[in-house]
C-alpha cells in the first residue's frame, strides 16, 4: 500500500472578520460551528478577492472602484474555516494537514486544539493531526489570519513594505493598493495520508561534466511520527531510464528526523550516459525527468513523493567581456531576452492553469527569461510552466531598496523554505537578493547573509546569485563571480526615439561602466487597444488623452496609472508618450485614432529597445529584461499583452526583435545586421533589403542582396541601408524598409519592416494613404491540431489586392459571430504591413472551446 499519493486539496472554506465572532478558537474550530453568515473563501486566495467574488464589492478592475473600498474592512484579522469528513485510518497511518504560505500570520486549530503558528508567503508547515481527529463525525480546521504589520490597538496596517510579503500589494506606480494587502491563506492547503514515516523535500542535484554524462545525487528528509522506532529502507526511481536504487536498511528512532543522500559513489547507475538536457527557449528542448523517493517497510510503502527535475548546468563569466555578465547554460552562451513579471494579478487571482497562457505568450515572444520581481509570484504552477516552456527565471527575494524586515527569524525561515521548495526547477537560473539595493543594506549584514547561507546550504550554490538587481556587488562566497560592473543598471521607463536606444545609453539611470551590459529593467508606456480600454474605463473617458489630462492625480487616467505623478505611473512619462504620438503620427482625432497610432509607436519603441541590445550582441551586451512584460492590473503602461490577453504592438515588436536568428536595421547609422544568438554557424544565408514607397511599390535602385556565412553568437553587418552610392532615387515622405533573411534552402528565417520618414520621426503622411478597407483578401482557414493536442491552429492566407497603396499596420483579430474578440489566442504576427499585391500566411492558435460557431478573422489596417 502507498499512502502519501492520496492528496486532498481543502477548498471548501468560509471566512469572516474575527471581530464578528464572539467565540474563541476552541469553539470556532469545533465541528458543526454555525457559519451561515460567513462568506465563501477562496483558498489559495485573499480575503478581499473572496468578497469581490461574493458580490460584496464592485468590480475593482473598473474605473476607480478599488479606490472607493472601505479598506478598514480588510485591514484586520479574519477567521478561515473548513470541515472535512471523518477518516478511517489503520493503526499505522498518519493524517497530515499541509500549509504552503499565508499572508502574513496564521494561528491554526483543529477540532478545538491549537496546531501552531506560521508566518510568511513562503512558509510551510506540516501538522500531524492524527490524534486530534473526530472519528464519529466531521473535522473542523480554523485559521486566524492577521494581515501584514497589523496594529492590534489601532486596527490598521502600519507600514507598506515589511518583508516577507507581497510588496506591491501596498500599492506601486503600476498597481493600486489592495485592501488588506492581499492577506489570506495564499498557498494551497492539503491533506495527505502516510504511514508512520514521512518523506519531505526530495532534492535532486545534477552535475554535468559534459553533454554526454550527468551525475545525479538524490537526498530527502525522513520523519518518523510514530512513538516507536521504524525499520525500513529508501527507494528511488528516476524516469525516463527506469533508474532504480534501494538504500540500505535503516532504523529511524521514534519522533525523529533524518536526512538521507545517494550519489554515484554508492550507486553507479546515478551516472547517466547521454542525458536529456534541458535548454532555454530557442536553444533546444525542455525534457523533464521524474524522481520518486519512497520509504518502505516490510509491510508497506509508508510514503512516496515525486518531483520533476531537469538536467542542465548554469554558469556565468564577468571577465570575458571585461564587465558584463555572460550567462551560459550547458556551456552554451545565452543572450538573455525577457521581461519583468511584477505580479500575476493584483488580487492574486491567477492560479493553476491560468499561468499556462501567460507563460506561452512569453515563449511565443521568443523570450527565454522572466524576472520574478521581488518574488511576488509564489505559486508552483508558475515554475512548472516555465520548466515546460523553457523560460528561465530570475528569482528575487522580497526586498526593495527601501524595505525593512519585520522579523529576521521569519525572513530567514521564508528564505530557506523558498529555496527548498523550488530548487528542483531547472528554470530557476538566478537568485537575486534585492531590487535595486543590497539586502538589508550592508553586504555582510544579517539579512544578506541569511540569503547567502540558504543558497549554500539548501541549493549548494548551484545557480547564479546577484545580491542587487541593477549593479554588481561582491559577496562571499560569490566573489569569484562578482564584479562592480556586471549589471548595467535599471531604467529608463519611458519611451525614447529609436536612435537614442542605439546611441545614447549612458544617460540612462544607473548605467554602469559605459556598456549596454545585462540590464534588468528598461521600459515604455504601452497603450492598449480600444476594446480593452472600454472594458475598464467609464464612457466619459472614451476620448483621446491629452497632456493636460495627465496633470491630475485623481481622475480616471491616474487611477489606471496613465499620469505624470511619480507614484501613479509617472515613471512611464505618459505626457511624452502622448506628445510623441501626436508629433510623429499626427494629433489624434478620437480615442480610436489614438489607440491605432499608439500601436505603431509601441511597435517602433519596443523593437528599438531589444534591437539596440542585439546590435551589441556579446560585445558589450549580454541581455535585456524589459519593464514589464506581464500586466497585473488594467493599465496603459509597462506591458506587452494587456490584462485581457489582447496583444499590443509591443507584443509583436518583442516577438520579432527577440527571434534567435534575426535581421535588423540601426536607425542611427543605417547599418543592417544579421543577429545570430545561436551557438552554431549559419552557412549560405541570403540577406535581402528592399525599399518601398507608401503606395506599396518597390523602389528598385535600393535593393541589395548578399550571400553570407554568420559565425555563432554574433551580430554581423551586411549592408548600409539607403546608401546613396547605390541609389539616389526619390523616396516618398514616408517609405518602408523591408529586410529578409533566408537559409541555404530558401526558407525565410527572419523578416523585418520599418517605416522611415524623410524627416526623422515624421510619419504624418500615413494619415493620407488610400483606404484598403475592401482590399484585404482572406482565405477560409485550414484547421490543424496544435502541438499540445488541445488547441486548434487556424491558417489563413492574406493578400493586399490594392493597386494604389500599401496596407500598413494590419491588426488581426479572431471574432465570434457577435463581433466580440476571442481571447486568448496566439497569433504568429500582428500590426504587419503588406505592399501592393503582397501576400502572407497568418496562423492563430486557440482553444476550440472558445470558437463556437460563426467565428471569423477580422483585419483592420492603419489605413482602413
Amino acid at each position: 500500500m502507498v499512502y502519501s499519493q492520496n492528496i486532498e486539496h481543502l477548498n471548501t472554506w468560509k471566512l469572516i472578520p474575527q471581530s464578528s465572532v464572539p467565540d474563541g478558537p476552541a469553539a470556532v474550530s469545533s465541528p458543526n460551528f454555525k457559519t451561515q453568515k460567513w462568506v465563501k473563501a477562496i483558498v489559495p486566495g485573499t480575503t478581499f478577492y473572496a468578497h469581490v467574488l461574493a458580490g460584496k464589492e464592485k468590480d475593482p478592475d473598473y474605473g476607480d472602484n478599488i479606490y472607493k473600498v472601505d479598506k478598514s474592512k480588510y485591514y484586520r484579522p479574519f477567521w478561515y474555516r473548513a470541515e472535512f469528513p471523518k477518516r478511517k485510518l489503520s493503526k499505522s497511518q498518519r493524517l497530515w494537514i499541509n500549509f504552503n504560505g499565508v499572508n502574513k500570520i496564521a494561528e491554526i486549530y483543529i477540532n478545538g486544539h491549537r496546531l501552531g503558528r506560521m508566518a510568511g508567503l513562503m512558509d510551510r508547515e506540516r501538522y500531524d493531526v492524527t490524534s486530534y481527529l473526530n472519528n464519529s463525525g466531521s473535522n473542523a480546521i480554523a485559521v486566524l489570519v492577521t494581515p501584514p504589520i497589523y496594529d492590534k490597538e489601532n486596527h490598521h496596517t502600519l507600514v507598506n513594505h515589511e518583508s516577507p510579503t507581497y510588496l506591491a500589494s501596498a500599492g506601486w506606480d503600476w498597481m493600486p493598493a489592495v485592501p488588506g494587502i492581499n492577506s489570506g491563506i495564499t498557498g494551497d492547503v492539503t491533506l495527505t495520508t502516510t504511514g508512520p514515516v514521512r518523506v519531505d523535500d526530495p532534492w535532486i542535484q545534477t552535475e554535468l561534466p559534459n553533454h554526454h554524462l550527468a551525475n545525479i545525487a538524490v537526498s530527502a528528509d525522513l520523519f518518523n511520527a510514530a512513538s516507536a522506532p521504524i525499520k525500513g529502507f529508501v527507494k528511488v526511481l528516476i524516469n525516463p531510464g527506469n533508474i532504480t536504487i534501494k538504500g540500505p536498511v535503516l532504523t529511524l528512532p521514534a519522533k525523529a528526523a533524518r536526512n538521507v543522500r545517494f550519489d554515484k559513489t554508492q550507486f553507479g547507475q546515478l551516472s547517466v550516459k547521454q542525458p536529456k538536457l534541458w535548454w532555454p527557449n530557442g536553444y533546444g528542448k525542455q525534457p523533464l525527468y521524474s524522481c520518486t523517493v519512497s520509504f518502505e517497510t516490510a509491510a508497506s510503502v509508508s510514503a512516496a513523493v515525486t518531483k520533476k527535475f531537469g538536467i542542465r548546468k548554469v554558469t556565468a563569466d564577468s571577465t570575458e567581456l571585461n564587465g558584463p555578465w555572460k550567462v551560459y547554460v550547458n556551456d552554451v552562451p545565452v543572450f538573455l531576452k525577457g521581461g519583468n513579471w511584477g505580479m500575476s494579478d493584483y488580487m492574486l487571482k491567477t492560479r493553476g492553469k491560468d499561468y499556462e497562457t501567460r507563460i506561452r505568450l512569453h515563449k511565443a515572444m521568443n523570450y527565454n527569461i522572466i524576472r520574478n520581481w521581488t518574488g511576488e509570484v509564489t505559486d508552483d504552477e508558475f515554475y512548472d510552466y516555465c520548466d515546460q516552456y523553457g523560460l528561465m527565471v530570475w528569482d528575487d527575494f522580497w526586498l526593495h531598496n527601501f524595505d525593512s524586515v519585520d522579523s529576521l527569524d521569519i525572513f530567514k525561515r521564508n528564505v530557506v523554505q523558498k529555496v527548498k521548495r523550488l530548487r528542483n526547477h531547472p528554470c530557476i537560473t538566478v537568485w537575486c537578493g534585492a531590487n535595486e539595493g543590497i539586502p538589508g543594506g550592508p553586504v555582510n549584514g544579517p539579512i544578506s547573509q541569511s540569503i547567502v547561507a540558504a543558497l549554500k546550504n539548501e541549493d549548494a550554490n548551484s545557480r547564479l546569485y546577484f545580491p542587487r538587481s541593477n549593479a554588481g556587488v561582491t559577496v562571499p562566497p560569490f566573489s569569484l563571480r562578482g564584479g562592480s560592473h556586471n549589471l548595467s543598471g535599471s531604467g529608463v521607463w519611458n519611451n525614447l526615439d529609436p536612435k537614442t536606444y542605439f546611441t545614447d545609453p549612458h544617460d540612462m539611470y544607473l548605467f554602469s561602466n559605459n556598456t549596454y551590459g545585462l540590464r534588468s529593467e528598461l521600459g515604455t508606456a504601452t497603450f492598449v487597444n480600444i476594446e480593452s480600454f472600454k472594458k475598464f474605463m467609464p464612457k466619459a473617458y472614451w476620448v483621446a488623452p491629452t497632456a493636460e489630462d495627465m496633470s491630475s492625480t485623481t481622475n480616471m487616467w491616474a487611477r489606471h496609472f496613465f499620469c505624470s505623478n511619480g507614484d501613479l505611473g509617472g515613471g512611464a512619462n505618459p505626457v511624452q508618450y502622448i506628445t510623441d504620438i501626436n508629433t510623429r503620427y499626427g494629433k489624434a482625432a478620437s480615442l480610436e485614432d489614438f489607440c491605432k497610432k499608439a500601436q505603431l509607436m509601441n511597435v517602433e519603441t519596443m523593437k528599438a529597445m531589444y534591437e539596440a541590445w542585439n546590435d551589441h550582441l556579446f560585445k558589450d551586451a549580454t541581455g535585456l529584461i524589459i519593464w514589464m512584460s506581464q500586466p497585473a492590473y488594467p493599465t496603459m503602461i509597462w506591458q506587452t499583452y494587456d490584462y485581457y490577453f489582447d496583444l499590443t504592438g509591443s507584443y509583436f515588436a518583442a516577438k520579432a526583435a527577440c527571434e534567435p536568428i534575426h535581421i535588423q536595421w540601426n536607425a542611427a547609422n543605417n547599418s543592417v545586421k544579421v543577429i545570430n544568438t545561436m551557438p552554431y554557424q549559419l552557412n549560405n544565408m541570403t540577406a535581402q533589403m528592399e525599399v518601398y514607397n507608401t503606395d506599396g511599390t518597390l523602389v528598385k535602385g535600393y535593393t541589395q542582396v548578399k550571400k553570407l556565412n554568420v559565425t555563432p553568437a554574433t551580430a554581423q553587418e551586411v549592408f548600409e541601408a539607403f546608401d546613396k552610392t547605390v541609389s539616389s532615387a526619390p523616396l516618398s515622405a514616408v517609405h518602408f524598409l523591408k529586410l529578409k533573411l533566408s537559409d541555404a534552402n530558401g526558407k525565410l528565417m527572419s523578416e523585418n519592416l520599418y517605416w522611415v520618414g524623410n524627416t526623422y520621426l515624421n510619419y504624418q503622411s500615413l494619415n493620407h494613404l488610400p483606404s484598403v478597407a475592401n482590399r484585404l483578401e482572406v482565405s477560409s482557414p485550414q484547421i490543424t491540431m496544435a502541438a499540445n493536442g488541445v488547441d486548434k491552429v487556424l491558417t489563413y492566407a492574406i493578400k493586399n489586392t490594392s493597386k494604389q497603396t500599401a496596407a500598413i499596420g494590419i491588426r488581426a483579430q479572431l471574432k465570434n459571430k457577435n463581433g466580440e474578440q476571442i481571447l486568448p489566442a496566439l497569433f504568429t504576427d500582428g500590426y504587419f504591413s503588406l505592399m501592393q499585391g503582397e501576400a502572407k500566411t497568418l496562423q492563430v492558435e486557440v482553444d476550440p472551446k472558445l470558437l463556437g460557431k460563426g467565428y471569423h478573422l477580422d483585419l483592420k489596417a492603419f489605413n482602413n
